[in-house]
């Protein structure tokens, strides 16, 4: 597989061109360019380095950052127009290909600075910019100087030890000398395996692979959240320049639909769509621009319908039926002992209404993809999937072939956090790369990813929890309702998990616990960290905080009260037989707190408090839900005596 774009691949060159003369990496180069594209397309597109990524093109996220003139520029904001006579550098030219590392670049590494390693090009040159011009910079002009460049993955501590560090090696060079990248055997803290590919900015993801004789796609989205289709006409996107093919349900060779849990989700939408993220059709064309153009000439003809845009909407007998089988894709009931009894005998009941929101990932890497047939008929698909296996299931019955036929090869992630566990494009690239038996490249923008891609399940919950004078929890009664979104997705699921983890690590002999996952013409909700068990702990532990206030308890007390214990049953009736930490994970979190609450009592300014809180909450390794959780791995000896490890990891 090669990286994305050769040089003088197709790109913006339509219309007038204007003569441009730059520096890039310390190498003079000139040529003509379309003066509306950005700084970011000529470096991808036409000088092929691909360490500049591609994030937003909005100038929010910063992974595209380099140095113009020695100064941070988010390069998709720089337009070619500006670029004469200007010096650029990029993460290439940190340091020479196959010589030793940068110091900032050693640095990332040796502090753990580099996760999925995404915005690592642009966090570098941000800090070299930086350096350059403080030299000796505080933790504070650290953070203030890379505020404009996102990470989602490592919460910036290590970052920030890292431009310290090397801030330290530029100044004592000597120092530097000495330092030498990690490695070792089992035992051994080393480096990341790809760390140093990332930190040069030759780590290749989904939108730097390249394949000769690709076709670019672009996605035909639905107009409405909620509306029937008249009429889908291709015939002018069909003749538009460069088109080779558009492809609508019709081409779809086996099951229309897909989903992890229900195939309810189509492929290409054909009767009807329910929410702004479903796919109605796909140009295919020769160059990116020349599908982009064409996809406007898809004409949709549509007739709104009236949506449901909240469960309490969705749950009413009048309301507008996302599906024959209706709006609730997943009702349970867990009850145990007598709740009203157990209440009516509690010294203290208190009760509440939580609502939490509908969040996006807001991973840095929009999804992409590169799908190719073999000449044996083999589909591979180059997608940054979570669930490589799930997905090639699916694509079976879409495609009809058997898995044999079908291989899922993931790239590096530039973040997921569970969002790419289910399938956005994966489904319409493979039924391209079928139909027309060439490679097809998908890539979405920032503003597509936000329509299509799944979020956090919002949730309503109304609880009741009652206490003994001594603060031993007696009964819990709640209602959780979350709302799923278009389709059924993970949201059984993650109801389920919401219910199972209701109660939080406590101790609860009564319980009657209710849970529904409410379909809507909202995005799609599915995996987000935590899976639904970080909004059930919302409403819980702020309860506990009410009783504890009631009690007259420490707020750590009341949990340490309840807290399960080796031995204990969970509320669904899970015997812990060991390995049971919250006990020791509170009072560890206790003495942090009376030691250090002291000192952080004196850093509020005039006028303001510093709050403190305590929660707790635990979750389950694997799938659970009584689920067998199997994995295996494959070591192989090889003949210079090391150990390979296979392990189908994401």
């Amino acid at each position: 597989m090669a990286a994305r774009k050769p040089k003088g691949a197709p790109t913006a060159m339509d219309g007038k061109t204007i003569p441009v003369e730059l520096t890039v990496n310390g190498q003079p180069v000139r040529g003509r360019v379309n003066p509306r594209i950005s700084l970011l397309r000529y470096l991808r597109d036409e000088l092929n380095l691909l360490g500049t990524k591609e994030g937003c093109s909005t100038g929010d996220c910063g992974t595209c950052v380099v140095l113009v003139d020695g100064q941070p520029v988010d390069s998709c904001l720089f337009n070619m127009r500006r670029a004469n006579g200007i010096q650029v550098e990029t993460i290439e030219g940190l340091s020479p290909k196959g010589g030793p590392l940068h110091p900032l670049q050693a640095a990332f590494l040796e502090c753990g600075a580099v996760q999925c390693g995404f915005c690592i090009p642009g966090m570098i040159l941000a800090a070299k910019g930086l350096l350059s011009r403080c030299p000796a910079p505080s933790e504070q002009q650290i953070r203030e100087g890379l505020q404009e460049v996102i990470c989602r993955c490592t919460g910036y501590s290590q970052i920030c030890e890292a431009v310290a560090l090397a801030a330290r090696w530029m100044a004592s060079p000597k120092e530097f000398e000495h330092w030498r990248l990690r490695t070792g055997a089992m035992g051994v803290s080393a480096a990341l395996f790809d760390g140093a590919a990332s930190v040069r900015g030759q780590l290749l993801y989904a939108d730097d692979l390249h394949k000769e004789g690709q076709l670019y796609g672009q996605i035909v989205w639905s107009q409405h959240p909620s509306a029937e289709i008249v009429r889908v006409a291709t015939n002018a996107a069909e003749k538009a320049p460069g088109v080779v093919r558009v492809l609508t349900a019709r081409d779809v060779p086996g099951l229309n639909g897909h989903g992890r849990t229900k195939p309810d989700q189509p492929v290409f939408c054909f009767d009807r769509v329910r929410y702004t993220g479903d796919i109605v059709a796909l140009v295919l064309a020769e160059t990116r621009d020349q599908a982009a153009e064409a996809a406007k000439l898809v004409d949709v003809a549509y007739k709104p319908l009236a949506g449901v845009f909240a469960p309490a909407e969705a749950r009413a007998e009048s309301a507008p039926q996302l599906f024959p089988s209706g709006n609730v894709c997943k009702h349970l009931v867990h009850a145990k002992g007598d709740v009203e009894s157990a209440m009516a005998a509690a010294a203290h009941v208190v009760t509440g209404h939580f609502e939490t929101q509908r969040v996006d990932h807001a991973y840095l890497e929009p999804v992409a993809i590169l799908a190719e047939t073999s000449p044996d008929g083999v589909i591979t698909l180059h997608v940054p999937t979570q669930s490589p296996f799930e997905t090639r299931e699916q694509l079976t019955k879409v495609l009809d072939l058997p898995p044999e036929k079908i291989r899922i090869a993931v790239p590096p992630i530039g973040g997921a956090f569970g969002a790419k566990l289910e399938i956005s494009v994966e489904a319409v690239a493979a039924v391209a790369t079928y139909v027309t038996r060439r490679p097809v490249k998908i890539t979405l923008t920032r503003e597509e990813s936000l329509h299509n891609s799944v979020k956090r399940h919002p949730f309503s919950m109304d609880y009741r929890v009652g206490v003994d004078e001594q603060g031993r929890l007696l009964a819990v009664d709640a209602s959780l309702v979350c709302d799923a979104g278009a389709y059924t997705g993970n949201s059984p699921r993650v109801i389920d998990q919401a219910c199972i983890f209701s109660c939080g690590p406590y101790r609860v002999p009564h319980l009657r616990i209710e849970g529904t996952a409410v379909l809507t013409n909202n995005a799609n909700c599915g995996a987000f960290r935590g899976y639904g068990i970080n909004q059930s702990a919302v409403a819980m532990e702020q309860l506990l905080d009410e009783l504890a206030l009631r009690l007259n308890l420490d707020p750590f007390e009341i949990r340490r009260i309840n807290m399960l214990r080796v031995g204990d049953e969970t509320i669904t009736g899970q015997y812990l037989p060991a390995s049971v930490g919250a006990l020791d994970t509170l009072a560890a979190c206790r003495r942090a707190f009376q030691e250090e609450w002291p000192t952080y009592r004196k850093r509020a300014r005039p006028g303001y408090r510093i709050g403190y809180g305590v929660a707790s909450g635990y979750k389950n390794v694997g799938a659970g839900k009584g689920k067998i959780d199997d994995a295996g791995a494959t070591f192989t000896l090889q003949p210079d005596g090391r150990v390979e490890l296979r392990a189908s990891v994401v």
